[in-house]
């Protein structure tokens, strides 16, 4: 039979995964603490938190939620940290794939698992910013297309009625 404070220590974890769109589970063996809490405010500033849990909890949380028993199972084998995104999943794995002490274990993205490799390559995708902005640029590389096209079939209009005047006379 659990004890109360470990039931009450997995309702409160549950809470806080509840509130993710993304998962990063973590090894932080060698993260020293000041970096730990650097990497902490990193994440805080982008939506984002670190947890470290027990593993029996994490496991126990996760499967609550409706995840694959088989792979959070080897997600909580060692040391374990859970990086929670709150909004956007790329800015964290960029925070997390820069950290060189993180080993990065695999993640839960939208119910989906992903892992290591998978988490490394969206790192490298990209923020929503400069994707809008590229849009925004190619959009006006298109308008500048378009504009040369009008000119050049206006001018060919001009062309042809100058022919046709000239034929007319």
């Amino acid at each position: 039979m659990p004890s109360q404070k470990n039931t009450e220590y997995l309702i409160k974890t549950i809470e806080d995964l509840k509130t993710g769109k993304a998962f990063y589970f973590t090894d932080f063996t060698g993260l020293s603490v000041k970096n730990l809490e650097r990497l902490r405010r990193d994440l805080n500033k982008n939506h984002g938190n670190y947890l470290v849990l027990k593993n029996t909890i994490g496991f126990l949380a996760m499967k609550n939620m409706g995840f694959d028993e088989a792979t959070i199972k080897q997600l909580f084998i060692g040391p374990t940290g859970i990086v929670i995104a709150l909004k956007d999943p790329i800015v964290l794995a960029k925070i997390i794939a820069n950290q060189k002490t993180l080993k990065i274990k695999g993640s839960f993205i939208e119910g989906d698992f992903f892992n290591t490799e998978e988490v490394i390559a969206f790192s490298k995708i990209p923020s929503k910013d400069i994707l809008y902005s590229q849009v925004v640029g190619s959009l006006n590389i298109l308008g500048n297309f378009v504009n040369v096209l009008e000119g050049t079939l206006r001018n060919l209009v001009y062309t042809i009625e100058a022919i046709k005047d000239k034929e007319v006379k």
